[in-house]
């Protein structure tokens, strides 16, 4: 089941003060560009809406590998207790 956005604000989310939720200015801009639904499009023909586990929301992924990419960090690195 595809999803394109995160649900409402994680519990962590909301404790952290907002000068920690701040983002730097380009990443701030690469978050504007990755607001667009344009770039879920692709995904839509390879996920069921209505069956399976639900997905990663893909702003999530589209956000996690531009980091992945811009810092040249490994999925280990990226992803905490990932194998």
């Amino acid at each position: 089941m595809l999803r394109t956005r995160a649900v409402d604000v994680s519990l962590w989310q909301a404790v952290l003060p907002l000068e920690v939720l701040r983002l730097p200015d380009e990443l701030a801009r690469v978050d504007a560009l990755l607001d667009d639904p344009v770039f879920f499009a692709p995904f839509v023909p390879f996920f069921d809406p209505r069956v399976g586990r639900p997905s990663t929301p893909m702003e999530v992924y589209l956000r996690m590998m531009f980091l992945k990419f811009r810092y040249r960090l490994g999925y280990e690195s990226l992803v905490p207790g990932g194998r």
